[in-house]
Formats: structure tokens, C-alpha cells, sequence
């Protein structure tokens, strides 16, 4: 279940939409979670434009209480605070004409491109691997940057499965991949946000990864039996092949900067007098038992030096006081969240 389309476009029919060329709503407020209510939730949005600088002047116009004190110094000085770290510069504790509440980021269609395909940031791109609401319709070329992110956090939670594996397993590692190094993960978030992620959008992930998953020739799926026809092929186990050059197959599909990051991060562990090319490294981590930990840890580490950063920036274009009461609404949820988990094990 997700927020209607009409809905969400209500809520940003005063932006300027002339420059925007894809705009999704994501988060609990758009998109259901296991046990979660979403009719009184804070919307969240991306919108990705042609020309920053152009939305953000018009936009200064049109809607300057959306800004904090930074609208004082103009567009161009807070296009480049956009254009730091993760890419998104962001309004929040919007209320619109309805009443709901929104928080709105804006990303060039550049930086976006860098993100889907590279895993620069793996910011806007991990949000667009979990289901989303498609508030204005991603151009060709974005939708097939859309798909090739897709197919990446496919073959990154291949590489972190079992040689066997259900599609929830398949889905909560997908959904958890840019929520690993999250800071916020370990203060500030629900502690079961990935799993009530995977579970309340089974369908609507079954729906985007059970073709990319069928057409990898390297994945079978087995036998079925009685309880998997009755569950809707949610129990349905899928085979993989676990052999070196299948595991070297789906490391070189990596994006770059995981790739990167792996190359530097093999180099600077086994201190080589001389760094080892990629076919070597690569070929030397299809070989090893723990290659999962490799990949995890590297992604770790992309998530969270753009988490904290990106954090960091949202403080300023929130503003003050807008800052505290955001951040005090998640911790008090995140407490919750901590009370339930320690009642369901007594």
C-alpha cells in the first residue's frame, strides 16, 4: 500500500515544476511499513531538476518561509551547499495547503546519474531501491539509471546471500544495503525499520526484483512444495551458484565506487609494495570464504561518510529550530521502538 499519486502532487503543486524532470515520494509517509499508520506521517520527497540554481531562485520567491536564514544569502551560495557531499539539499517541516507535512530534497540530474550508477553516495540511490511513488514520471534516461541501480542491489545482496536463499531473505538485504553505516541506525531509527521495510512491501519489491532475479542465469529456483503455493511462492527457495567465477562475475557488476573502495581498502589491509590491479583483487576475493564481509563492510563505509555529512548539512538547511524538533520526533520514536523490541523478547 502507498500514498496516491494525485496526493503527493497536490502537496507540491506550489514548487516550481518547470525545471523538474522526476519527483518520487519515499519513506513511511508514502510508502507502507509493517505496523506503521502512514496518514499522519511527514511525506518525504526527492525532486530531481535540470537547473538547481533556477529552482532554488524561483523557489525563494514563491516559497521563502520553506528556507531557513541560508535563503538571505540567495540561490547560488545554497546551489553549492547542494552540491556538497551527498548531493541533496533539503526543506523540511513543510506544511502544506492540506495540512500534511512534508520535507522536500532537491538533486541535479547529474549527481543523480552519478548516484544510480556509480554508488557514489548511495544516497538518492538507496532510496530508489526500495519501492517509491513516482510523483512526476522519470524521463527514459533516468528510468533506465533507475534500472541499472536496481540491478546493482541485486547482485550486492546476491553476494551477501547464502548459496540458498528466500525472497524475504533477498529482500531485507536489498532494503538494508544503504542502511549499513548509517549512524542513525544506531541512534535515531526505528531498530526494525529494515525488516518492517521487507515484509509491508514483499509484493511491490516481488514485483521490480523477480525479473532481474529470473533472468540471472546464474540463480535457480527449486522444487516448490504444498506450503509454497499456498504463501504465494513467498516461501519459494532460490539456488545460486557459489563457485569462484560466478562470485567474480557478480563482483566486476559492481558500481565503481564500490569497486573503488574494495581495490583501496585490499591494498591498504595487505600492504602490498606495489597495489594489485583489479582482475587481481577481484579474482582474490572470489576465492575467499568471507568475501561478504568485504563487500558489507565497503558499503558500510560509503553509506556512512555520506550519512553524516549529508546529516550534518540538513542541520543547516533545516535551520534551528527546525532541526530540534525533527530530531526530537526521531528519538522518541526510536525509543519506542527500543521499548517494543525489549517487550517482544520477554
Amino acid at each position: 500500500m502507498s500514498v496516491s499519486r494525485r496526493l503527493v502532487k497536490e502537496l507540491i503543486s506550489d514548487l516550481p515544476l518547470a525545471s523538474v524532470n522526476f519527483a518520487f515520494a519515499y519513506g513511511s509517509g508514502a510508502v507502507s511499513q509493517e505496523n506503521e499508520r502512514m496518514e499522519d506521517k511527514m511525506v518525504d520527497l526527492i525532486l530531481c531538476t535540470k537547473d538547481p540554481q533556477a529552482f532554488h531562485n524561483e523557489n525563494l520567491q514563491l516559497n521563502p518561509t520553506h528556507y531557513s536564514f541560508l535563503k538571505w544569502f540567495g540561490p547560488a551560495p545554497i546551489t553549492k551547499l547542494q552540491q556538497s557531499t551527498a548531493k541533496v539539499f533539503y526543506n523540511t517541516q513543510i506544511r502544506t495547503k492540506s495540512g500534511r507535512l512534508i520535507k522536500y530534497g532537491v538533486i541535479s540530474e547529474q549527481d543523480l546519474k552519478t548516484d544510480l550508477l556509480d554508488w557514489r553516495w548511495l544516497y538518492v540511490a538507496g532510496r530508489l531501491q526500495k519501492p517509491v511513488v513516482d510523483v512526476i514520471e522519470p524521463t527514459a534516461d533516468i528510468a533506465n539509471w533507475i534500472e541499472q541501480n536496481r540491478l546493482s542491489a541485486l547482485q550486492a545482496s546476491l553476494l551477501l546471500l547464502p548459496d540458498t536463499f528466500s525472497y524475504s531473505q533477498l529482500f531485507e538485504k536489498i532494503v538494508g544495503l544503504s542502511y549499513k553505516g548509517d549512524f542513525r541506525m544506531i541512534v535515531g531509527e526505528d531498530q526494525a525499520k529494515v525488516a518492517k521495510i521487507a515484509r509491508g512491501n514483499a509484493d511491490r519489491l516481488e514485483e521490480v526484483y523477480a525479473p532481474l532475479l529470473q533472468a540471472d542465469e546464474r540463480v535457480s529456483v527449486q522444487n516448490g512444495n504444498v506450503l509454497q503455493h499456498l504463501f504465494k511462492n513467498k516461501l519459494k527457495m532460490h539456488s545460486q551458484d557459489a563457485s569462484t567465477p560466478a562470485i567474480y562475475h557478480r563482483l566486476n557488476l559492481l558500481p565503481y565506487e564500490v569497486m573503488t573502495r574494495l581495490m583501496l581498502n585490499w591494498n591498504k589491509e595487505h600492504k602490498t609494495m606495489i597495489d594489485a590491479e583489479e582482475i587481481q583483487v577481484l579474482f582474490a576475493l572470489a576465492r575467499r570464504h568471507d568475501v561478504a564481509d568485504h563487500i558489507e563492510r565497503t558499503i558500510s563505509t560509503i553509506v556512512r561518510d555520506s550519512s553524516l555529512r549529508q546529516t550534518a548539512k540538513n542541520a543547516l538547511s533545516a535551520g534551528v529550530l527546525r532541526s530540534i524538533k525533527y530530531s526530537s520526533e526521531k528519538l522518541i520514536k526510536w525509543g519506542k521502538s527500543i521499548q517494543k523490541a525489549k517487550e517482544e523478547k520477554k
